[in-house]
């Protein structure tokens, strides 16, 4: 007796297509301009600090928030009901820092998340 086929096992896959790095696409992604935020405040600032846990601090968490304007999930809104907010409770955070470190766009280094060499560029 064969078993039906689920949709992760349907033959056919949908094609990768990758963009170029000045698609206009790109543009309106908002993991991306949260990413590119993220790397240009720990240039300017040399790194962001972290909590005992290895988190993101809260200065650095209430800056993301007000400047990453993430869809449905704007600063009034994050604020409201919490005057102060975790990495855990800001989810774009808590991905893009996985990310970093995953892709090893930086680490962590003595309480702080420091750009790899790579990124300092």
């Amino acid at each position: 007796m064969a078993l039906p086929r689920g949709l992760w096992q349907h033959p056919v896959m949908i094609e990768f297509r990758p963009l170029a790095d000045d698609h206009p696409d790109l543009a309106q992604s908002p993991l991306l301009r949260g990413a590119l935020l993220t790397l240009q405040y720990a240039q300017q600032n040399g790194s962001i600090g972290l909590t005992k846990t290895k988190a993101f601090k809260r200065v650095f968490v209430r800056w993301a928030v007000e400047h990453f304007d993430w869809p449905g999930k704007s600063a009034e809104e994050m604020f409201r009901d919490n005057k102060v907010i975790n990495e855990y409770e800001f989810p774009p955070l808590e991905v893009l820092h996985f990310l970093r470190i995953s892709l090893r766009l930086g680490r962590h280094f003595k309480g702080e998340f420091r750009l790899t060499k790579e990124m300092k560029k």
